[in-house]
């Protein structure tokens, strides 16, 4: 069997945990507990867990910071946090430290069940013997083998729910990783990385991944037939198809209309440089406080944010199309001072205007 750690501040918790789950069906027994982070270093020390159940609001260390601790001495352990916080960042923070799962209090049996099954397949590919050629070699570390700000280009347009802009960025990753094998470490590294930011924008969206996805019991199986990148696009894109569209399905609520509304404006209006929260709002006939609170939870993003990130994604278009001044670009997006603008546009991209420009004429025209 494989042994757990507990880590939780609330001894009544731990208790739940202990006594109510039934974790030697799914193959694990509960091998020691923690109080806090300092704690479960020690109990780690000793008793060498394969699966610590931690919980992120701690004193002393916080989950967060002993996972990563735990992972420097034993890099092959699995991970699940279970905390009262639904916030994505802590979703986010979870997956890029390598945590297998993500449990939200309280969560029910089957919840716990499923999480059980995914760690145990996990634990028992790494123990298993080499594995043949051409498979995909198990890897359970850190997922910040996808830059940041990959990362976070993605998790805006999942926020936004614009599928197009998705398949753009995976496009892009796509062709970043077309001269590393699908095999590679690297490779595995970077399909589950784009697996786990999916699964946590689904649990951001107080949904579970496996309403979305119908299970998600299969998906490191499947991902262990992946033998292209070809077979790994179509695959993924489905994945955040689900994602994306998994709400339509549903009769949309007011604030999803008026969100949906919010986008439409501000798309229509974005040139205006005097464009703002309330002018959006007032368009609406809504409250700008009410309209900052229904982006907030339709989306987790300022509507501030919205209205830079549709400037930046019509500035980059016009830029790819044809060469323009930069005082032109700026005005066509709404900004009226170049500098302010080339800084907004390098904080989205990686890139000033001029030299995202030079980029991409250097890559139509190479010599």
């Amino acid at each position: 069997m494989y042994k757990v750690m507990i880590v939780d501040d609330e001894p009544l918790f731990r208790d739940y945990m202990r006594s109510k789950l039934d974790w030697a069906s799914h193959g694990f027994h509960i091998c020691c507990e923690a109080a806090n982070g300092r704690e479960a270093l020690e109990e780690a020390k000793e008793n060498r867990p394969d699966l610590a159940f931690i919980d992120i609001s701690m004193p002393f260390i916080d989950g967060l910071q002993l996972a990563e601790l735990l992972k420097q001495t034993q890099p092959d352990i699995s991970v699940v946090f279970v905390t009262g916080h639904s916030e994505f960042d802590y979703a986010r923070q979870a997956i890029r430290l390598g945590a297998q799962d993500y449990l939200l209090k309280p969560f029910n049996k089957v919840e716990f069940s499923t999480t059980l099954q995914r760690v145990k397949r996990t634990l028992d590919e790494l123990s298993r013997p080499a594995i043949q050629e051409n498979t995909i070699p198990p890897k359970t570390r850190s997922t910040e083998v996808v830059p940041f700000d990959v990362q976070e280009r993605l998790i805006l347009t999942l926020r936004m729910r614009e599928m197009d802009a998705v398949r753009e960025e995976l496009s892009r990753i796509w062709h970043e990783m077309n001269n590393i094998e699908i095999s590679s470490v690297i490779g595995r590294g970077y399909l589950e990385a784009l697996i786990n930011l999916c699964r946590a924008y689904i649990i951001e969206s107080e949904l579970s991944p496996e309403e979305v996805w119908g299970t998600d019991s299969t998906l490191e199986q499947q991902l262990q037939t992946l033998r292209s990148w070809e077979e790994a696009e179509l695959w993924i894109l489905e994945l955040f198809s689900k994602a994306v569209n998994y709400r339509e399905s549903f009769k949309p609520s007011k604030s999803y209309q008026l969100f949906t509304s919010a986008k439409a404006y501000i798309l229509q209006n974005y040139p205006d440089s005097e464009l703002t929260v309330e002018g959006v709002a007032q368009a609406l006939y809504i409250d700008a406080s009410y309209l900052r609170k229904v982006f907030k939870k339709e989306a987790n993003i300022s509507v501030v944010d919205y209205i830079t990130y549709i400037r930046m994604k019509e500035a980059k278009d016009i830029l790819l199309i044809r060469s323009i001044k930069l005082s032109a670009v700026a005005e066509k997006v709404g900004y009226n001072d170049p500098n302010y603008f080339s800084k907004c546009f390098k904080k989205r991209y990686g890139l000033t205007p001029s030299e995202f420009e030079q980029l991409h004429a250097k890559k139509a025209n190479p010599e």
